[in-house]
């Protein structure tokens, strides 16, 4: 396990509660935030890392990593998903990756590619922190856990579905991309981020290998607006004219894929009937998903 210096804040549970109304008070289980070192590939960067134990016996219970969206609000990611802690038991940490350091090269799209263009070895793409936080929040709360659930709404499940797509986790079980804004399409006649031209030489066991993975593409059905926050570039048009279009298109694409290669494709789409871009509406379904109506 991994050694990081650490320093720990301590938050009241009733600041969690005066945001969260669906936690009772006396607050029901454990909430706080932690502060990860990001180590030295990261330029030693401090990561916020929100947590929520409900109570119970943790060691009985599922690990459920949440991924916020761009506006790097990981303390409200936490909020919906309280409530779906306590019903199916579930450890949720929500790591922050502030904009000041972690522009859209370094998280939406994973640090896959430096800065001069070349591919990073794995250990500094940022789909390697998720596993060394996981890590390091057993170590400090004291848990016990071999893997965990991935959920990223809009550019948290751009990193989603590019770290299931790029990174080989030893502890990634599940993984579902909810709302995601654009998508980096197995297509070798693409460059990145779009599709994967020079990033891979070998496009039918790269597939293959994807495809094997656990991935759920969530969408929300009103998740049709061409706003400011939606990329509108003609190569991210090409994948469709908004959200909901999109992740059908990618989904749709990547099974046709599977299909014509002789693959198995182990994906789900679920649509979330009339909902827009909103993460506290996606959070119960993907739970839902997740730890119900799947298991």
């Amino acid at each position: 396990m991994i050694k990081m210096f650490t320093v720990i804040f301590a938050i009241l549970s009733v600041a969690f509660n005066a945001c969260n109304p669906e936690v009772d008070d006396p607050p029901r289980g454990r909430t706080g935030m932690l502060v990860f070192n990001a180590g030295e590939d990261f330029d030693s960067v401090m990561m916020n890392v929100h947590y929520y134990v409900p109570p119970g016996d943790p060691s009985k219970m599922d690990f459920q990593v949440v991924l916020h969206g761009a506006e790097r609000n990981a303390d409200e990611y936490i909020v919906p998903w309280a409530a779906k802690a306590r019903e199916y038991g579930l450890v949720l940490i929500a790591p922050q990756f502030d904009s000041d350091y972690f522009s859209t090269r370094k998280f939406n799209e994973g640090n896959l590619l430096s800065s001069m263009g070349g591919i990073n070895p794995p250990e500094k793409t940022s789909f390697s922190l998720i596993d060394r936080i996981f890590e390091f929040v057993q170590e400090e709360l004291d848990l016990s856990f071999s893997r965990y659930n991935i959920y990223g709404h809009s550019a948290g499940a751009q990193f989603v579905h590019r770290l299931m797509q790029f990174y080989d986790s030893p502890y990634v079980n599940k993984a579902v991309a909810a709302n995601a804004g654009w998508y980096t399409f197995p297509d070798e006649t693409i460059n990145f981020p779009y599709g994967v031209r020079t990033i891979t030489d070998d496009i039918n066991s790269f597939r293959a290998e994807y495809y094997g993975k656990l991935l759920t593409i969530l969408v929300g059905t009103a998740d049709t607006l061409r706003t400011n926050s939606l990329r509108t570039t003609p190569q991210a048009d090409a994948q469709g004219l908004n959200r909901f279009e999109r992740g059908n298109n990618f989904f749709d694409s990547n099974q046709q894929w599977a299909v014509s290669g002789g693959h198995q494709f182990k994906w789900y789409l679920q649509h979330v009937q009339d909902v827009g871009h909103d993460h506290t509406l996606m959070s119960p379904a993907a739970a839902d998903h997740l730890y119900g109506e799947q298991e």
